[in-house]
């Protein structure tokens, strides 16, 4: 019978679990709310409470599980370093209490680079060799798979991309330095970019909009998407901005393609043409016709991409 794999795909407001086989078909899913304002042990026990229902669902059992989460992990040690999104989230062991209660190996792994395994094993990237991908969001996130195989590292940041700095004088990242990428193009600089718009009395537009709300990157687009030049120039900024750091990652890398995946696709064009046209400008020779392709898993990548790990991790062994 097909082998099946439990997938959990963990942010700071929701945990989803799923049974996904060895083909990327996900024959089951559980969403539960994150619990505020909970102790780490408590999240461990919600963690794991979750996936023991979802193992339920298998017949036959699932041979490994896997949890997708952001933030700094040391995937061989099963540990989440820091999370930003889950406060108490330091230091702590996830995979140890996991797989003695499911009785199978437990892995984990930081879900941008999750997400690249999962396009690259079910997705937009099947058929590549090589592979960086980027995932847009609230924050920018980036994996990379070379030769086939998830590249981690020698301490399991690869792929971070969204702390590369592109402008020394650019807006403060959460991280502390200046001018990262993610803090220049992610969905949450791109609400700063709206609440500047604001405050400067420049967008009626944009203020209709937002009313008496918080500023936000959608908020930003839609005032675009109806005419306002000014968000327009924002979000086109951003994408150009975008091509420049994954231009200058396709000379180091040469990769057979680019995927991108995350919120921010929504923005369309309006935000996909200039990083293109960036990305290409800046490629050196051959790179410059380096395919970009939109991630095809949809609702269901962050399952998929802890899957995809658990898979390889198991053929690995």
């Amino acid at each position: 019978m097909t082998q099946t794999v439990l997938a959990a795909d963990f942010g700071g407001t929701h945990l989803r679990a799923g049974l996904v086989t060895a083909d990327g078909a996900v024959i089951s899913r559980l969403d539960h709310a994150t619990p505020e304002n909970a102790t780490p042990a408590e999240i461990v026990r919600d963690v794991t409470n979750l996936l023991v229902r979802a193992a339920r669902a298998a017949t036959p059992p699932p041979v490994a599980a896997c949890i997708a989460t952001a933030g700094l992990i040391n995937a061989e040690a099963g540990m989440v370093i820091f999370a930003p999104n889950i406060p108490g989230f330091r230091n702590l062991v996830l995979t140890t209490p996991l797989a003695a209660e499911l009785g199978i190996p437990a892995f984990i792994e930081n879900d941008a680079s999750a997400a690249a395994l999962g396009e690259f094993r079910f997705g937009a990237g099947r058929g590549c060799r090589d592979l960086l991908h980027a995932t847009l969001g609230t924050g920018i996130g980036g994996g990379l798979v070379i030769e086939g195989r998830l590249y981690r590292g020698s301490r399991g940041l690869a792929g971070e991309i969204g702390h590369m700095i592109i402008d020394p004088s650019g807006a403060r990242c959460r991280c502390g330095s200046r001018g990262c990428l993610e803090a220049m193009v992610s969905g949450v600089a791109f609400a700063n970019r709206a609440r500047i718009l604001l405050d400067a009395g420049k967008s009626e537009v944009l203020r209709e909009i937002v009313g008496y709300g918080e500023p936000t990157a959608a908020a930003l687009h839609r005032a675009a998407q109806v005419g306002d030049t000014l968000c327009e120039a924002e979000i086109r900024h951003g994408g150009h901005l975008l091509g420049l750091a994954l231009g200058g990652l396709v000379n180091v890398l040469d990769p057979d393609a680019v995927t991108l995946s995350g919120g921010l696709l929504a923005m369309g064009d309006m935000l996909l043409d200039p990083m293109r046209q960036a990305m290409h400008s800046l490629a050196y020779g051959a790179a410059a016709g380096t395919p970009v392709k939109l991630s095809t898993l949809g609702d269901d990548g962050g399952l998929l991409g802890a899957a995809a790990v658990a898979f390889e991790r198991l053929e690995g062994r």
